[in-house]
């Protein structure tokens, strides 16, 4: 009974220190502070996360940091709140194109999404980077040692989804992909 009470409480702190610390927040340092290793936060991180994924609030875990962001499902209401723009921003054609690439093929690099595409994507992801929609996920073990990409899980809430198997078509296209690269 005490361990579930000090879990709650951890829990509570965690995202108490959320709240106030924005997107600054590493795990790491939660693990310092709290005393407890990574494998025995992690456990405590996305039990919140799944206690608030209904919520207005929701917890997002993007590489080594942690923070709160806003339900996307409550996005019209916010933007109709603070009397922005009735419809969510669209993203332009080269950046779903892009985006798509990296969903079907992750992880990939920047080199396979431009052969892909036939044009250059540096300025695109940097822009999907800093909107939290891609993360370098890796290196690929090869020359030069090139950063590997990946959708982000804030990338599928704007699609509505909640993981890259609900795309449409993925498992045909992922086998196909596969018998291509074969």
């Amino acid at each position: 009974m005490k361990d579930e009470n000090q879990l709650d409480e951890i829990k509570n702190q965690i995202e108490a220190i959320l709240l106030i610390g924005g997107e600054d927040i590493k795990i790491k340092d939660l693990c310092k502070f709290f005393s407890l290793s990574i494998d025995k936060i992690i456990p405590i991180i996305y039990e919140l996360k799944g206690e608030r994924k209904y919520s207005g609030i929701n917890i997002e875990i993007n590489g080594d940091f942690i923070y709160l962001v806003s339900n996307a499902k409550y996005g019209e209401i916010i933007n109709n709140f603070f009397e922005q723009e009735k419809k969510p921003r669209k993203l332009s054609a080269p950046s779903l194109e892009t985006l798509s690439i990296i969903a079907y093929n992750q992880p990939i690099t920047k080199s396979e999404i431009e052969s892909i595409r036939g044009v250059k994507v540096d300025s695109i992801i940097g822009t999907m980077e800093s909107k939290k929609f891609v993360r370098i996920c890796g290196k690929k073990d090869s020359i030069g040692r090139p950063n590997l990409y990946e959708v982000t899980e804030k990338f599928l809430k704007y699609l509505g989804i909640d993981t890259v198997e609900e795309l449409p078509n993925y498992f045909e296209i992922k086998e196909q992909l596969n018998e291509l690269n074969n």
